[in-house]
């Protein structure tokens, strides 16, 4: 096995965690204010390559409404050649229409928090528990804004 073939053992992990939460989908999918109230979405796999990408970049951003999820690695390295380490950044943005909702909190930090969830101190990436690396907001342009999230796990070489 490659040096790196784990990086998308680790993605399909994370999509399937994203996809798993129903909540979440529902942030993601629906454009309501009241998105939780919505039904439950059947289909989640369909989110793949409309919302949620196993890359960085999605195909392009128009002006219409949406929420996104996209995943990147970076800075990845060998530690005393026995151990890689870097980084798993999750990126969510939504266009500025979507920020407001009925439940005192904004989309982007209704699908932040769920992520965190899904994400940190959690086992299945890397050797042991994924490690919180950081927080940073996310600007796409004038309309799409977000955050993204950085995990560090550790891996054998």
């Amino acid at each position: 096995m490659s040096f790196l073939a784990e990086l998308t053992e680790y993605k399909n992990t994370i999509i399937n965690r994203l996809l798993s939460e129903q909540e979440l989908c529902k942030a993601i999918t629906y454009t309501n204010t009241d998105f939780l109230e919505q039904p439950e979405i059947e289909k989640t796999e369909e989110l793949i390559y409309r919302n949620i990408f196993p890359h960085r970049f999605i195909p392009d951003v128009s002006d219409s409404a949406e929420t996104y999820v996209t995943l990147s690695f970076s800075n990845y390295k060998l530690i005393n050649s026995k151990f890689k380490s870097g980084l798993v950044n999750i990126y969510m943005f939504t266009h500025r229409d979507l920020f407001r909702t009925e439940y005192g909190y904004t989309r982007m930090d209704f699908v932040l928090s769920k992520i965190e969830e899904l994400m940190n101190s959690k086992r299945g990436i890397g050797l042991g528990m994924l490690e919180f690396a950081g927080l940073n907001e996310y600007v796409v342009n004038e309309k799409f804004q977000g955050y993204v999230l950085s995990y560090k796990p550790v891996d054998f070489n």
